[in-house]
């Protein structure tokens, strides 16, 4: 009888309950936005983290930059050649910036971006901006180093930073590109005698330089491609 009695009450209960709700699947919570890239780094000549990567392509710059911010163009070679690229900001002087594509090839992947404008706001390590002096580069660099003679189609450009610090501030495969023009002189006022010049290397602590430093007129971020030896041939056996 007892059992009877404790029965009834969970026989009730049963009875009673409603069916259970069917069960719902979560609605996923949407995607968060990619955090913004700060402004200090948006215009910072840097490889990996907040800045430019090998395999970045023109639809990653479009991501960064604005959509509306990266226009196809044609960028210069030197020696009044050039080849299809890319424009950051085109209009704005201040954030402009030209980019090369592997083998000149805009679907491909970036292989340089160099900057040209003497309003530029875009710098390079240890704060390089354009307007710099070869002494200030020599101050960077912790020692003098090497660039190519003047007038002619690559002259001023950086050939050889002599292991100094501008060498090695920039993770592989990013290499740092610096280009110097002769200082815009006083009418009557000379550059001095023994000024470099033509396509030979010139040190940057020769006595006419100092005497006129050059100034950093182009700058740039180059991704070099690691060069892979073949590996030796088995030798035969005799």
């Amino acid at each position: 009888m007892r059992l009877l009695i404790l029965s009834i009450p969970l026989l009730l209960l049963l009875a009673c309950r409603e069916d259970p709700a069917p069960v719902v699947d979560p609605v996923p919570a949407p995607a968060l936005p990619k955090p913004a890239i700060p402004a200090e780094d948006l215009y910072q000549l840097a490889v990996g983290g907040n800045g430019f990567r090998p395999d970045m392509r023109m639809a990653d710059l479009r991501a960064r930059f604005g959509e509306d911010q990266v226009s196809a163009a044609e960028v210069p070679l030197g020696e009044g050649q050039s080849e299809p690229g890319a424009v950051v900001h085109p209009q704005d002087p201040a954030r402009r910036a030209y980019v090369y594509f592997l083998d000149g090839n805009p679907d491909s992947t970036i292989s340089a971006i160099h900057v040209r404008d003497p309003e530029s706001i875009w710098r390079g390590p240890l704060g390089l901006h354009l307007g710099n002096t070869s002494l200030d580069l020599d101050r960077m660099n912790g020692r003098p180093f090497r660039f190519l003679g003047f007038e002619w189609d690559y002259g001023g450009f950086v050939s050889n930073w002599v292991e100094g610090a501008l060498s090695r501030l920039l993770l592989p495969p990013g290499q740092l590109a610096v280009r110097l023009a002769p200082p815009v002189l006083a009418e009557g006022v000379e550059l001095p005698k023994g000024y470099p010049r033509g396509e030979g290397e010139f040190a940057s602590d020769l006595a006419a330089v100092r005497e006129r430093p050059p100034v950093v007129v182009e700058m740039g971020l180059a991704f070099v491609p690691e060069v892979v030896e073949n590996p030796p041939a088995d030798t035969p056996t005799p």
